[in-house]
């Protein structure tokens, strides 16, 4: 699977800088059918993120609603094969 990503802008308000998704090839149906709902680049929700991982996201139940985790994963859940995160420039 490839992940290609963009330095979108940065931040004025932090020196972080912020990334943005430009394309995405996909090595499953399974994954392009989970992509941005269970499983995305960056923050879920987010176009823009200071986040470049890929991440699985996990609702976590709190005393007033819920709480989305971010777990930075390496490999598809799915078929196995390797996520690469690539720069364009």
């Amino acid at each position: 699977m490839l992940i290609f990503y963009r330095l979108a802008r940065r931040s004025r308000r932090t020196v972080y800088p912020v990334y943005e998704q430009t394309r995405v090839v996909f090595c499953c149906k399974a994954l392009e059918l989970k992509w941005s709902r269970v499983i995305g680049f960056g923050a879920k929700c987010c176009k823009a993120s200071t986040n470049r991982d890929v991440n699985l996201y996990a609702l976590r139940p709190q005393a007033n609603g819920a709480v989305v985790e971010h777990i930075a994963v390496n490999f598809c859940p799915f078929c196995g094969e390797r996520i690469e995160i690539c720069r364009v420039k």
